[in-house]
């Protein structure tokens, strides 16, 4: 999955009445239609998408009518405005009261992509009439529609919460997180968020402030904590900033294999990856240590270069002797070998190591 995604939330779990025994949407979006002219329901079925038909644009339908795209914007609003007014006198009210209930839950903003999977999860029988149960939805005209934007997903929400809102919700987010300069905490970040709307017009609750982040594609919502899409730490470019992501992530070293594999998983971008390039990236460059056959670690935990008797020396140096048993414990900490290679470097004539009388090994 793209680092871009937004967490979907599993709305299935929204407890609410049986909603396929109430009325049947469908139908009734297929009713409502046929009380529209021919254009306004040309206009209708082609811009949601009903019938399995695509989704047109406004500028497409404009040239297929010959007329501008605010025209068609027009017909569309007054086509919706028209089936808003006819939905009164029929028991589609019944599907609008439990999905008010779902939108005041969640923060009073749900995305396209949840509003479809609870949709689905409710009329299980329905899953090729998806587009006419959104439509369906928003012929309560307390709930908006909001089509794909350049840096905000398409979603669903109260009438009452205006874009402009959610918007300068995500800009002081994203100043927040610009200010820490680090993955922040879900709840600190909405108590932030919250702290700073006291004094303006927003006033969100904490549910609210929630669902406005996860629609902001600059956002990165991942292990309970948000961070910024630009960051290259969290959004990686180069071979580099993959490797640093996927040790990151693993907090342990890894083995080059598995290197290959988590970065291959992650599916930064579409751009290849080849075992070869990985392995000499995590030669050539300092900010990796080799500590053990194949496997590295990043030098910023502590790890050091050299070999295990260089390993065994800068120990020695830094706490003085050590009995056997502690000095290869913390030799094991900077690196991933067998006690038995501690043991002969310790052994061996070519480096600078005894026992003294203590027996505890010292450098010489």
């Amino acid at each position: 999955m793209s680092l871009a995604s937004v967490k979907v939330r599993n709305l299935s779990t929204f407890q609410i009445a049986d909603m396929a025994t109430q009325c049947k949407p469908v139908e009734i979006v297929n009713d409502l239609i046929s009380l529209l002219t021919d254009k306004e329901a040309d206009v209708i079925v082609s811009r949601y998408g009903l019938r399995g038909s695509q989704i047109k644009t406004l500028a497409a339908l404009g040239q297929e009518y010959g007329i501008t795209r605010e025209r068609v914007r027009q017909i569309q609003a007054y086509a919706l405005k028209k089936l808003q007014r006819n939905a009164v006198q029929t028991n589609v009210a019944q599907l609008h009261v439990e999905i008010m209930k779902l939108m005041m839950h969640y923060g009073g903003i749900v995305t396209e992509i949840e509003l479809e999977n609870f949709l689905k999860s409710q009329y299980p029988e329905l899953l090729d009439s998806v587009q006419e149960l959104k439509l369906a939805v928003i012929f309560d005209d307390r709930i908006i529609q909001e089509h794909n934007k350049v840096n905000f997903q398409p979603h669903f929400r109260l009438a009452s919460i205006k874009i402009a809102q959610v918007k300068k919700t995500c800009e002081l987010a994203m100043k927040l997180l610009k200010k820490f300069n680090s993955q922040t905490d879900c709840d600190l970040l909405y108590q932030e968020v919250k702290k700073y709307t006291k004094e303006n017009y927003l006033h969100f609750s904490s549910g609210t402030i929630e669902a406005s982040l996860l629609l902001d594609r600059r956002l990165v919502n991942k292990s309970e904590s948000y961070s910024l899409l630009s960051w290259r730490h969290i959004n990686p470019k180069t071979l580099y900033d993959k490797i640093v992501y996927v040790l990151t992530d693993s907090k342990q070293p890894l083995h080059f294999l598995d290197i290959v594999n988590d970065i291959e998983g992650n599916t930064f971008d579409s751009k290849k990856v080849s075992l070869q390039a990985v392995h000499n990236e995590l030669i050539s460059n300092p900010a990796f240590v080799l500590i053990g056959r194949g496997i590295y670690a990043l030098k910023a935990w502590g790890y050091k270069d050299g070999t295990v008797s260089d390993v065994l020396e800068s120990v020695l140096a830094k706490m003085g002797p050590l009995n056997l048993k502690d000095l290869t414990s913390e030799v094991l900490k900077l690196r991933k070998v067998k006690p038995i290679t501690i043991q002969i470097n310790l052994s061996s004539k070519k480096h600078k190591f005894r026992k003294n009388k203590e027996g505890l090994y010292e450098l010489v």
